[in-house]
């Protein structure tokens, strides 16, 4: 009887065996033999500088291969899309502008995705809007120009790019003052150049632009207000909830202009938490190199660390902005 029992606990044994995977978890195995990040936009552009650079550095941190392929089209939709369909194992992640292009392809399409979707790990690199008015003007603070916007109804012009951020934070801004679009004349460009030419010589009295791209014409503006959460240094003026405060009007959501970064499937964080906070910690490390840091300062990159719960409480509360928007 006791060989019998023994001889069946070991066929017990050996059928659990056979029927339990002889391949560890992917939290275990993660990372994989190679990585593949999908920018959603063309190359040479500031989403796929951003991640190119990123993955030459990321795959040194991870010891595997990151190759980076580029899906264009519909605005962004095209490569969304594709990295939607492709594995949630944490082999491919989407480093690309990851807002708004993915709320306004949303907006714009009948998308098969949802930002429940995503899981969104680092909004890296942001552009945020600034108000800048022409140097000559005799405004010194938002405020300023909005008084004299009521007082005088459709005498001071903003140049904006139509369907721009900034002329959402435009539209943001004179609500917080009580104003209505008629308070001001919106004068439209097609290019954020030509706005700024418009505002550096007079044609129009304020701007609403990336203040990144503002820089340019910095000897020619008076900024006012940004539209971010902190200042910035490259431009002596609050911050566009600072102004409505010293105002005593209530804040308004920090829309952000663009942010490159970068996010993975939602499934693969559900399923891999451990995985995916593997991916978290290496990119958080590689933004705490300094010497990479100042690499992709020299190559004009942003360098911000944000983290996924701030980084999706933005692109989440800018999608309501921005749905609201677009249904005017």
């Amino acid at each position: 009887m006791k060989k019998i029992a023994i001889a069946a606990a070991a066929l017990g044994m050996s059928l659990a065996a056979a029927f339990t995977p002889a391949t560890a978890s992917a939290d275990e195995t993660w990372p994989p033999r190679k990585i593949t990040f999908v920018v959603a936009l063309g190359p040479g552009g500031s989403a796929d500088r951003t991640a190119r650079a990123l993955a030459q550095r990321l795959q040194d941190e991870l010891g595997t291969p990151i190759s980076v392929v580029n899906q264009e089209g519909g605005g962004g939709h095209v490569g969304h899309t594709y990295f939607s369909q492709m594995p949630a194992d944490g082999s491919y992640f989407l480093a690309t502008s990851i807002h708004p292009y993915i709320s306004n392809a949303m907006l714009r399409f009948e998308a098969d995705y949802t930002l429940d979707d995503f899981a969104f790990i680092n909004g890296q690199w942001n552009d945020y809007d600034l108000f800048a008015v022409n140097a000559e003007t005799p405004f010194k603070t938002l405020g300023e120009f909005m008084e004299a916007a009521k007082a005088e109804p459709g005498k001071l012009k903003v140049s904006v790019v139509p369907g721009s951020t900034g002329a959402i934070n435009l539209e943001l801004a004179l609500e917080a003052f009580g104003l209505d679009k008629s308070a001001v004349s919106i004068v439209t460009y097609q290019s954020g150049g030509a706005a700024r030419t418009a505002v550096a010589g007079g044609q129009v009295d304020m701007t609403v632009l990336a203040a990144d791209g503002t820089l340019s014409i910095a000897e020619y503006v008076r900024p006012l207000a940004l539209a971010a959460d902190e200042p910035s240094a490259d431009w002596d003026a609050p911050t566009l909830n600072a102004a409505l405060a010293d105002n005593g009007l209530e804040t308004v959501p920090v829309l952000a202009g663009s942010m490159r970064g970068l996010a993975a499937h939602a499934e693969f964080k559900k399923n891999h938490p451990e995985a995916f906070q593997k991916m978290v910690d290496a990119y958080k490390a590689v933004l705490e190199d300094k010497a990479f840091v100042a690499k992709l300062k020299g190559q004009k990159i942003g360098t911000e660390w944000l983290g996924p719960d701030r980084t999706t409480e933005i692109i989440k509360s800018n999608f309501e902005v921005l749905k609201r928007f677009s249904a005017e």
